[in-house]
């Protein structure tokens, strides 16, 4: 029971992290924070940056709030123009969907977590509770190093490897004249992906790091724990 409950913690642990340093950049900050980047490249066609902000606004806000792409559709740009056509609208669409299970599957993984850190900390299994966050910890990392050098090498090929794995081909590749295009240039998102990969990085190394020091020392004071028949 205990290798059972250790490789739950140490298989949910990435996904949480992941997730969830993700989902913290779907919120209203980041555009601005990237927006506000010195170098930041304006909008190829002349979207005033107050328009850009706004229209980056509502798309996260459509992620974090339940499905409403009427409101999406209604948006105009300053011309009187509709803002996202019927093939950006449909994207969006997925996006969402696959926004909420990843989200659905990271809240799963958080509750079999908690459920196995109580059930392990019950047991007087404090020792493997920690064990298994460092592991966590650097099975993370292990990730993040093979993710994190393919998007060095060769970013394109991580940028429609990650599209393919979501979405079906065809239904995400849009005109450079499109707004999703104009609101999230390819310097968005590879700020984004570095963002994730550097706060999950330090984020697991210090749980790798401290997860092992305290392994260490409360298995120098717990007495062997033997489980009541």
């Amino acid at each position: 029971m205990r290798t059972f409950l250790r490789w739950l913690l140490v298989l949910a642990l990435p996904v949480i992290l992941i997730v969830g340093t993700v989902q913290a950049l779907t919120w209203p900050w980041f555009p601005a924070w990237e927006y506000s980047r010195a170098g930041f490249p304006p909008d190829t066609y002349g979207m005033p940056a107050e328009e850009r902000l706004w229209l980056a606004r509502e798309c996260v806000a459509f992620l974090n709030l339940p499905a409403d792409l009427e409101r999406l559709s209604r948006l105009q740009l300053e011309d009187g123009s509709v803002a996202f056509n019927s093939r950006e609208l449909d994207h969006m669409a997925d996006v969402k969907r696959v926004y909420d299970r990843l989200t659905s599957g990271a809240l799963l993984a958080l509750v079999m977590m908690i459920a196995a850190g109580w059930s392990l900390r019950r047991r007087g299994e404090a020792a493997a509770l920690w064990g298994a966050l460092s592991d966590g910890g650097l099975l993370t990392l292990l990730a993040l190093l093979g993710v994190g050098g393919l998007m060095l090498i060769s970013w394109d090929t991580f940028f429609v490897g990650l599209h393919g794995l979501f979405f079906t081909e065809g239904t995400w590749r849009f005109f450079y004249s499109d707004t999703l295009i104009r609101l999230f240039p390819v310097r968005f998102w590879q700020d984004a992906g570095l963002w994730v990969a550097g706060t999950v990085a330090v984020t697991a190394f210090v749980l790798a790091l401290v997860g092992r020091v305290a392994q260490r020392r409360l298995t120098q004071v717990e007495p062997p724990n033997v489980p009541a028949s």
